[in-house]
């Protein structure tokens, strides 16, 4: 399977992430920084991705990563595997007993630069993602940015390593589907949830019923219930987003089989 379109399920399974900037003391009052000179500053993060692949983050005024990006908007943010994805980074051949080295387990380093912005679909693809933001999305320090890949780094387990370039991983040639994407949602979600049912327990070997879909991308789509957010891949990159339909029903038939 082509490693340019694994790491890229790999970064979109991921709902979060460690954000590394460079910290300006000069930028800050606090004497208790108790530094001179510039140095790596880190922080957690959620995170949601544009249908190119393109982090979207949301961040505070108020906080010190986002003077440090005023300053340097070069950053770079860590993604590690949430979501088991065997059938992609498949397991380390040498297990200790029952327990799986995490170090053995995919994780990748995108390195581009942080801007903000006022685009609204970038605004209802984060907070569809994560719903319990938008008890602070609306505050007036807070703002949304995107990430613009230039760079990444994966590790994807012992001896796995590759750096890629912007074009090895976005997501190019597809349309339709910032003009399609919630009325699909909100249409599966409304009146086939048994559909969604078979996905997530039949597909994806979840115990639970009663998720919604939360995400359509040109090479997934995301499922929420409660605290628990799941992604279904595609085989391979939908380049037009009117071929849903399609894809729901052989899912659909798919699943009853299993």
């Amino acid at each position: 399977m082509n490693i340019n379109y694994t790491t890229r399920q790999l970064i979109r399974s991921c709902s979060k992430g460690y954000l590394s900037t460079e910290f300006n003391p000069t930028l800050f009052s606090n004497k208790k920084i108790n530094f001179k000179n510039k140095f790596p500053y880190s922080t957690f993060t959620l995170v949601a991705y544009d249908y190119d692949l393109s982090p979207i983050l949301l961040l505070s005024d108020l906080s010190e990563h986002t003077t440090n990006i005023k300053s340097n908007n070069l950053i770079s943010l860590m993604v590690c595997e949430e979501q088991k994805v065997y059938q992609f980074f498949p397991k380390f051949k040498k297990q200790f007993g029952n327990y799986e080295d995490s170090m053995s387990r995919p994780r990748i380093t995108l390195i581009g630069e942080a801007k903000v912005t006022k685009n609204l679909d970038h605004k209802k693809r984060f907070l569809s993602r994560h719903p319990a933001a938008n008890l602070y999305a609306n505050f007036n320090d807070m703002n949304f940015y995107i990430l613009k890949i230039k760079s990444a780094h994966l590790i994807g387990g012992f001896a796995q390593v590759k750096w890629f370039n912007k074009n090895d991983l976005m997501c190019k040639d597809f349309k339709n589907f910032k003009e399609m994407e919630y009325d699909v949602m909100e249409h599966m979600n409304s009146h086939h949830k048994e559909s969604i049912d078979l996905y997530s327990t039949k597909i994806l070997k979840n115990k639970i019923k009663n998720w919604k879909i939360v995400g359509i991308d040109p090479d997934g789509f995301d499922l929420r219930k409660g605290k628990n957010l799941t992604r279904l891949f595609f085989e391979k990159q939908l380049n037009d987003a009117k071929k849903l339909r399609g894809v729901f029903v052989n899912l659909h038939n798919l699943a009853s089989k299993v």
